[in-house]
């Protein structure tokens, strides 16, 4: 198996996010999501991407964002952002409007759109408030232009920072709740889900996908894989760097000039200065 026991793979992962929260075969989670986020339980949650990919870490293009139907046709698209800039917010905007124009039909002019909802999973990124909510507003009045668009940022570091600062029997449990995508181990996960059937039940399947081979094959590519790689173009790069400052040191020692003028220029110290008017 390639991960050791003893790591943890949180819910920050995207496709454990989605094994979790997307099975057509266990409603509950999502709904409790929804219940928690929205503050609605729905009678019927439809998932409109269920698919589980078998060999994601295989597959370059894999996407494993979460999209689900309500019984009013509302769409509600959930997604995972582990680094916010400003270009993953505008790139969280349009995969909304991608959603919406899918609720017309082929060649129509103008279909009925639902409403659409999207809620983000911020591991980062500037927050004035744990919760934010964005629609369309007119600037002056603050009236709404219409209720079809809904986005809903949800600063992730503070509900941890609430569940690890402050008695967890106390807390609410939309602060357990959202705290548990925080928890960076499964005793944290324990512990947050302790005393609520439906949050125990949300923390045996985390602990289940910590051990699935598509989630594990998908966070060794992604995160180790990837690591190496950095690694080894970061030293590739440092090597360059290296060699540009021995050629221009070279070069200098041609024209003469003074070696503390040299190791002043480039970095590199007196002795390798030296060694290089031996090469």
């Amino acid at each position: 198996m390639i991960k050791e026991k003893e790591q943890f793979i949180s819910l920050k992962f995207d496709l454990l996010f989605k094994k979790v929260f997307g099975s057509e075969e266990d409603l509950i989670p999502i709904k409790k999501l929804l219940k928690e986020v929205l503050g609605i339980v729905p009678k019927d949650v439809k998932i409109l991407n269920s698919e589980l990919v078998g060999r994601p870490y295989k597959d370059r293009d894999v996407r494993v964002d979460l999209v689900v139907e309500l019984e009013d046709l509302t769409k509600i698209n959930v997604e995972v952002n582990t680094d916010v800039t400003q270009t993953l917010i505008e790139r969280n905007v349009y995969y909304m409007c991608r959603n919406m124009s899918m609720d017309l039909a082929p060649k129509s002019i103008l279909g009925k759109i639902n409403r659409h909802i999207q809620i983000n999973l911020d591991y980062s990124g500037k927050h004035e408030k744990s919760i934010e909510r964005y629609a369309l507003y007119e600037e002056e009045t603050h009236k709404k232009l219409t209720d079809m668009i809904e986005i809903i940022r949800i600063d992730i570091p503070y509900f941890k920072k609430e569940c690890y600062n402050k008695d967890i029997k106390k807390l609410d449990s939309k602060t357990k709740f959202l705290g548990l995508f925080g928890a960076e181990s499964i005793e944290e996960v324990r512990k947050l889900c302790n005393g609520d059937k439906i949050m125990e039940d949300i923390g045996k399947r985390i602990d289940k996908y910590n051990d699935d081979e598509d989630v594990i094959g998908l966070y060794h590519y992604k995160y180790v894989e990837e690591e190496v790689k950095q690694e080894q173009l970061e030293e590739a790069t440092q090597k360059g760097i290296e060699q540009e400052k021995k050629s221009t040191a070279r070069n200098l020692l041609k024209e003469n000039m003074d070696v503390n003028f040299i190791s002043k220029v480039t970095g590199l110290s007196l002795k390798e200065i030296e060694k290089l008017k031996g090469d």
